[in-house]
């Protein structure tokens, strides 16, 4: 409302409690911050979560060199960037971008040693499935994972250049995914749409 009312730029720090199911990897009391910019995509908000980040590091830890769990973390800007085709492929060989549907897909990645879940029905949720198992533990030093299946995304816009895709980013930092952003989808036909194939999923046990 604020946005649509003039206010271009406008954010929330929220003290949150969301147990949405039992997970080691995932903190149900934790504190966020929410942002919302008219005119930006999510290279913008790379820049900005960089940027907050290393400034926070420096005010608070002296140094955006950091250790964490053994590990040091450089957080000076720039981070890498690279898109989960890519990364999925260079860690496990596999290049969904080649599977022309989800029965060569899973056989494939069978084959690679990953599991299938049998709801998956989609080539996109399979390249998701095989970046969690193969690639998200092991992303250490701070990356941006970028583009997106579709499926897996129903506010993010459609990619500009890239079918079946979509502008959006996760951060990890320590094999833990740190943050979640996207060029906003303001196309409110496509959103129903995507909205109502969520809800059919889920109504079918997704």
């Amino acid at each position: 409302r604020l946005i649509v009312g003039g206010f271009e730029k406008v954010y929330e720090l929220g003290r949150i409690f969301r147990n949405e199911g039992i997970s080691t990897r995932h903190n149900p009391e934790f504190t966020s911050v929410e942002i919302y910019q008219a005119l930006a995509d999510y290279f913008d908000m790379m820049k900005l979560t960089e940027e907050l980040i290393a400034s926070l590091s420096t005010q608070i830890c002296g140094s955006t060199i950091i250790s964490y769990q053994g590990h040091q973390i450089d957080l000076t800007p720039p981070w890498r960037r690279v898109t989960m085709h890519e990364i999925v492929t260079e860690k496990t060989g596999l290049d969904f971008s080649l599977f022309e549907d989800v029965d060569i897909a899973a056989a494939s990645m069978l084959k690679a040693g990953l599991e299938v879940p049998k709801k998956i029905d989609s080539v996109g949720r399979l390249l998701n499935e095989a970046f969690e198992q193969s690639v998200e533990t092991d992303l250490i030093q701070p990356t941006f994972v970028l583009d997106y299946p579709i499926e897996i995304s129903p506010l993010a816009r459609k990619h500009r250049s890239k079918q079946d895709l979509v502008e959006r980013f996760e951060l990890f930092i320590a094999g833990r995914e740190t943050a979640n952003a996207f060029s906003e989808l303001i196309d409110p036909v496509d959103q129903r749409n995507r909205l109502e194939i969520q809800q059919s999923r889920r109504e079918e046990g997704d």
